[in-house]
């Protein structure tokens, strides 16, 4: 195949053979016949001829068609290559960043991911490639309910809800490792201590920040490290009497290293870990028993102080609709007085006669000023239905200057609507700030429709 390739993309040259010498010039070479010489005439130039047109035609095949296509093949099966090795060597050619060493032969951390769940779950198949075949098909379980987050989060749930918890911490270069994680992170009977609710296990190496932060904090020595954390306090005197301190994460127990062979796991497990759990079990209930009380106290607390807030709203909305409605009362008994004076002034002239047909069934007809606004019909609507254009005590004292400053910000909100009978049944509500006679439904004639809102 190679042969074949080169011969392609070689040079197109021809192989010429080196010139026949005559043999007969060499010693002891036995006389032969005189060469023949070729004939010269037209049939030796058209086979010249057709040779070197075939040979041109050869080579352009080859440059143009056949190199192309060879080299399109070798590029197409290339790319091919590539990505069938993505699909299907994916963890193969991953190529894990880096890892520094410190003096003590310990990695330094390198933070390439930062989602905790991820590293979890990557420290979890580690431990599972570890695992033989007869742990994976078994129908019980082979490794512990690890804890899907962060250190962080593991260790707010032991100290916010008083669980007991588990830290199991790993040297990915250390060989001795495989004793602990055989012996007693996959034994059946430490499996059995995270039936229980309030027990949980976090884990990772050091390639983890988190882990090997824990680590110089824990001031593990030996890996694997599997450690055992609760809350813990202490009873002290005072003059009031014996009293407890506040509760504190604590380490009650730990492996670290590798152990002997001749261990018997099982009481290893019952001396360092179920009794401890039991010692602290009563008093690690009865922390959870006054963290669920702070809880519940904190939930009334904060509901009381939501009712507090929703009552003090509602009482400063009442007051200020109070003062609203107070403002709204002055406004428009200022105002009454002028449209008093509009309907003493029976004069057409320039202005418009609009018919109002109230929800009560009253009818009253009204001259206003073309140039008047259209909230002035809304106004005169509001003072009939209150009663304010009749009572001759609705008066008011505040004077004009008084009046453009204690109403400069003041607008009037109506529950009602006017709308025209006639169709379109147009609604002035639209345009409530406009002149009158610039209203073709209203002006210089019109009827309207009160219609609460």
């Amino acid at each position: 195949m190679s042969r074949f390739i080169s011969a392609i993309f070689g040079r197109s040259q021809q192989y010429n053979p080196l010139p026949n010498t005559n043999s007969a010039m060499l010693p002891g070479a036995f006389p032969g016949e005189e060469p023949i010489a070729p004939n010269s005439g037209r049939n030796s130039t058209n086979s010249s001829s057709m040779n070197h047109f075939f040979q041109i035609v050869l080579y352009w095949i080859n440059y143009l068609l056949i190199k192309p296509i060879i080299i399109f093949i070798i590029i197409s099966l290339r790319i091919l290559t590539k990505f069938l090795n993505i699909i299907y060597f994916k963890d193969q050619n991953y190529q894990s960043p880096p890892i520094s060493v410190t003096e003590n032969g310990a990695p330094v951390p390198n933070n390439h991911s930062n989602d905790p769940i991820d590293k979890v779950n990557r420290f979890v198949r580690d431990l599972e490639d570890n695992l033989t075949a007869e742990q994976i098909l078994s129908e019980g379980e082979y490794l512990p309910p690890f804890y899907q987050g962060s250190y962080t989060q593991a260790l707010y749930m032991t100290t916010n809800r008083a669980k007991f918890l588990f830290v199991y911490l790993t040297n990915p270069h250390n060989e001795s490792s495989s004793t602990l994680f055989k012996k007693v992170i996959t034994n059946p009977d430490f499996i059995n201590l995270f039936k229980s609710k309030d027990i949980i296990i976090w884990g990772g190496d050091l390639t983890n920040p988190e882990a090997y932060q824990l680590a110089n904090s824990l001031n593990v020595t030996k890996f694997p490290f599997l450690g055992l954390l609760c809350l813990t306090r202490t009873t002290k005197m005072s003059p009031q009497g014996p009293i407890k301190t506040s509760p504190k994460i604590s380490l009650i127990s730990k492996i670290q290293g590798g152990f002997s062979e001749d261990v018997d796991v099982r009481v290893l497990i019952q001396n360092k870990f179920r009794k401890k759990i039991g010692k602290y079990e009563q008093e690690l209930s009865s922390i959870r028993s006054e963290l669920r009380d702070t809880f519940l106290n904190q939930v009334l607390l904060k509901q009381q102080e939501l009712n507090y807030q929703e009552s003090l709203a509602k009482d400063r909305a009442k007051k200020l609709a109070k003062q609203r409605e107070h403002l709204r009362k002055q406004y428009l008994l200022y105002r009454a007085d002028y449209f008093r004076q509009l309907k003493a002034d029976k004069n057409a002239a320039g202005k418009a006669k609009i018919a109002i047909k109230f929800t009560s069934g009253i009818r009253t007809t009204f001259l206003f000023p073309a140039e008047s606004k259209v909230d002035d019909i809304f106004m005169l609507v509001e003072l009939i239905n209150r009663g304010y254009l009749e009572d001759d005590s609705a008066i008011t004292t505040i004077s004009t200057e008084e009046a453009e400053s204690k109403f400069k910000d003041f607008t009037m909100d109506y529950k009602f609507k006017l709308t025209s009978p006639l169709p379109p049944r147009t609604s002035l509500n639209d345009v409530i700030d406009c002149q009158i006679k610039d209203v073709g439904v209203v002006y210089p004639n019109g009827v309207l429709i009160v219609e609460d809102l």
